[in-house]
């Protein structure tokens, strides 16, 4: 007979991998962002990728030419912003000085209002808004600074890519390999269904940016703010980074509304503008859109939001979403996870009754991992049974055959 305790061991050595896990990933960011932006896009691209392979037949060059169609998408679109940009760039001097201006008359209005002399409020203005004014500037110019290192990080991820593609049959056979030939199609299963993920958030998030870049610029459009397709496009593509995002892209077209509108309604208008669609994104477009097509429900992506930015920052709160849902198939391919593959899913308020039947065995609940089983010894003593008659007789039969001699 057998009783089943909690391990005290088992737990705690469970709690110190886990600490060593944060940690490393904490530590070596540096190393390890690089490398799993290069594991994720390699999945996205490994579908174009074999397209490519099909016609050309020649691996190293399928992935050449994935690299430059995507290269290519991505250089037009930059070109496109940076064209329209230059030319915001090329106002800029009006546009501080326009953003002083307006910031002075709006601070000599309530220091009247407040019963601030003309000295003082110019002091004021002298020591605070302006100053407040050159930080988004300083932000930008920070920025820049860092330009050099973003590029040796894409330059880096980009190797990545391209070895990963290269040698991806070679790595998916390693995982294979790993699994005993019973479970070989269940982690292939796994491997397939991580991909599709891949593929899923990759079109979810397109699709978040267009639904953003066409409610930004159409807003701005009708506010009456010029190049108004760029900031809202531009506020789109800053929507990968979760509300921060969003609050940026919606800082510029108001400054720039500031110093080129003459009216107080238009820059209040950016404002509501950017809040509404904030809102609107935050709680439907972004839980609905991407969350439905990761299969995450609206809470899990939330937490695993804040527990990347705090991991990694800006890089964790983009691969949060999707580094999770790849989590959740891994632990719904295991038996004993089940359970908690359903708490991240987005059934999982259609399906919550799975817990207290399907679920409701002691083999899905999470304390069965750290238990450890104990068997009774069956100590000899004078005051034990003896022997049944058919072992003695058994016994009896070896001793005297001679051929045991």
């Amino acid at each position: 007979m057998s009783a089943n305790t909690l391990s005290i061991h088992k737990l705690t050595s469970a709690l110190i991998c886990l600490c060593i896990a944060i940690s490393m990933l904490y530590i070596g960011s540096s190393f390890f962002i690089p490398l799993t932006y290069g594991i994720f896009f390699a999945f996205m691209l490994k579908p174009i990728c074999d397209r490519f392979e099909r016609v050309v037949k020649n691996r190293v060059l399928a992935i050449i030419l994935t690299l430059l169609s995507v290269g290519l998408l991505i250089g037009m679109i930059i070109y496109f912003f940076f064209f329209q940009i230059s030319q915001v760039l090329g106002e800029a001097g009006n546009i501080v000085a326009k953003l002083e201006e307006a910031s002075n008359a709006v601070m000599a209005y309530f220091g009247e209002l407040l019963g601030y002399t003309t000295r003082e409020t110019s002091a004021i203005i002298e020591e605070e808004v302006t100053s407040a004014i050159n930080k988004p500037f300083g932000m930008l110019t920070v920025g820049l600074s860092t330009s050099g290192i973003l590029l040796a990080n894409f330059a880096l991820v980009v190797i990545y890519i391209f070895f990963f593609l290269l040698y991806s049959t070679a790595v998916r056979r390693f995982v294979q390999g790993q699994f005993s030939d019973s479970a070989k199609k269940e982690g292939e299963e796994t491997l397939r269904e991580i991909q599709h993920v891949a593929a899923n958030y990759l079109g979810g998030m397109l699709t978040v940016m267009l639904v953003l870049g066409v409610l930004n610029s159409l807003g701005l459009y009708l506010i009456g703010i010029k190049y108004a397709l760029v900031w809202g496009f531009l506020g789109a593509l800053l929507a990968v980074v979760p509300y921060v995002g969003t609050t940026v892209g919606g800082l510029l077209p108001f400054m720039y509304a500031i110093a080129t509108t003459d009216t107080v309604w238009q820059p209040t208008a950016v404002v509501i503008l950017y809040v509404t669609v904030q809102f609107v994104e935050g709680n439907l477009i972004t839980p609905k859109v991407v969350g439905n097509s990761v299969k995450i429900n609206a809470l899990a992506a939330v937490v695993s939001i804040i527990l990347g930015a705090l991991i990694w920052g800006i890089p964790g709160v983009i691969l949060s979403i999707p580094l999770l849902a790849m989590f959740r198939i891994i632990l719904d391919h295991i038996p004993s996870f089940k359970p908690v593959a359903l708490l991240l899913s987005d059934e999982l308020y259609a399906e919550s009754n799975r817990y207290l039947n399907e679920y409701n065995h002691p083999q899905y609940r999470l304390s069965s991992l750290f238990q450890k089983r104990k068997q009774r010894q069956i100590v000899t003593s004078k005051n034990a049974a003896p022997p049944s008659d058919e072992v003695t007789k058994a016994d009896a039969k070896v001793i005297s055959d001679p051929k045991t001699k």
